[in-house]
């Protein structure tokens, strides 16, 4: 075993290792190329063997072009150069197993998704089949839609795309019932999902329970003598008079045996004359809409608390994707709507979602992240951060981003193969992104 200059290694090793990560976050073959032949040309400098048989095992992987075996050589150049530099020698490499005789396959499956892509998935539509449940209106309702479509979309999940095809036509006249069965649907069909680890064919639908349809001459008779004494109840002079009008309505619900305006009356305040016109407002509103269904629906849920900032991810490297999306998980004051894989991506998603804050990639395929920064400032709204390690301070790429309105610029972190976004860049990216979307900085803890 030749002995190697220890000079030499501390200096090569963090250089080789550093050259295996970009042909790691490489997006094309001809850049992996170049980072192969610059990898070649230091295992020659150095006189390492190993190092040059893994570059040319690598290279195999060009043609036919195959991802998850370049990345796989890009890490096992990356282990080799750090045990060359630990015994400093080179190190002889294991032989390769033999392939295994490839088992006749069977009917094509159903293919396999990304796991660690689903597991970041998984909990965040289900949350966004929550908010559909919940849903006070149709534009709550349309919203939490458009994140669903924009996440099965992002996974290529055809069988929840197409559970999500008639979902416009519950939203005029609004029907939270349906609503609310649709994300329980959506709820399982994501959790047979990633259960397979594929795409699966939804199951054929049970039938739908029976609604029971209100007498519509009851309710034409009902609906405007339920408005009058909701306008009643609103401009009520003293307690008395209050609670003589939410007697008459709640009379007027129990006639029609409408549960949900029986459940508002409920918490009707008997004294907080200053609540009642609000709460005539909601009850007149939710009458109105079981009038336009012919049923009963589901009471709207309270009023929600301030909406967050609607955040756009745009990057080609789904783990980039989601250690940014972690990173914004821990402020509770961002939701994440929507992910881009390129530039022609994110443009139409920012027309679809028009988030408050897009997170965007230099370099990226179809068109770079400056490409839709050119875009954005003709058409778009929010604000946009720059995440990528091309943007340099100083650099012309950074100035030519600001100059395009970027709000702000962080570099995505380098120096290792599985980058923790959370702990190496995750106190900038929220500082960042906090102050793009105009909220205190001094916040963070």
């Amino acid at each position: 075993m030749t002995t190697l200059d220890r000079d030499l290694l501390d200096a090569f090793v963090p250089e080789f290792e550093a050259e295996a990560v970009r042909l790691a976050m490489v997006r094309d073959a001809a850049a992996a190329g170049r980072a192969l032949d610059q990898l070649r040309a230091m295992a020659a400098a150095l006189g390492a063997p190993s190092l040059a048989t893994l570059v040319d095992r690598t290279a195999q992987a060009l043609d036919p072009l195959d991802w998850p075996a370049l990345h796989a050589g890009a890490e096992a150049l990356a282990r080799q150069a750090v045990a060359i530099g630990a015994v400093g020698a080179d190190v002889p490499l294991a032989e390769p197993p033999a392939p295994e005789p490839a088992p006749v396959p069977p009917a094509a499956p159903a293919a396999l998704l990304d796991r660690e892509m689903l597991e970041a998935f998984a909990p965040e539509f289900a949350a966004a089949c929550d908010r559909l449940a919940q849903a006070a209106d149709a534009a709550q309702a349309g919203w939490a839609l458009d994140g669903l479509r924009a996440m099965a979309g992002a996974v290529e999940l055809g069988s929840l795309l197409r559970l999500l095809e008639p979902a416009s036509a519950l939203l005029d006249p609004f029907d939270a019932a349906a609503l609310a069965g649709l994300s329980a649907a959506l709820r399982a069909q994501s959790a047979r999902i990633v259960k397979a680890g594929a795409d699966l064919a939804p199951p054929d639908p049970a039938p739908a329970p029976a609604v029971a349809a209100l007498d519509a001459e009851l309710l034409e008779a009902f609906a405007p003598e339920f408005a009058a004494g909701c306008a009643r109840l609103g401009t009520a002079p003293d307690a008395a008079a209050a609670a003589r009008a939410t007697e008459a309505l709640r009379a007027m619900a129990a006639s029609l045996g409408l549960d949900s305006l029986r459940a508002m009356l409920a918490e009707a305040p008997s004294e907080d004359l200053a609540a009642l016109p609000a709460l005539a407002t909601a009850l007149a509103a939710h009458a109105a809409a079981i009038a336009a269904t012919g049923h009963d629906l589901p009471p709207p849920l309270p009023a929600a608390g301030p909406a967050r900032r609607r955040v756009l991810v745009v990057d080609d490297s789904a783990m980039m994707r989601r250690l940014v999306r972690e990173a914004l998980a821990l402020d509770p004051e961002f939701e994440v709507v929507g992910e881009a894989a390129d530039g022609i991506q994110a443009l139409a998603a920012l027309q679809r979602l028009a988030p408050d804050l897009t997170m965007l990639d230099i370099e990226m395929p179809e068109l770079d992240g400056l490409g839709a920064l050119r875009r954005w400032a003709l058409e778009g709204g929010g604000a946009v951060v720059i995440v990528s390690s091309a943007a340099r301070p100083g650099s012309a790429t950074a100035v030519e981003a600001r100059r395009l309105g970027a709000a702000g610029i962080v570099g995505k972190p380098s120096g290792a193969l599985s980058p923790d976004l959370r702990e190496r860049q995750g106190a900038a990216l929220l500082r960042t992104a906090r102050r793009a979307a105009g909220l205190p900085v001094e916040a963070l803890r």
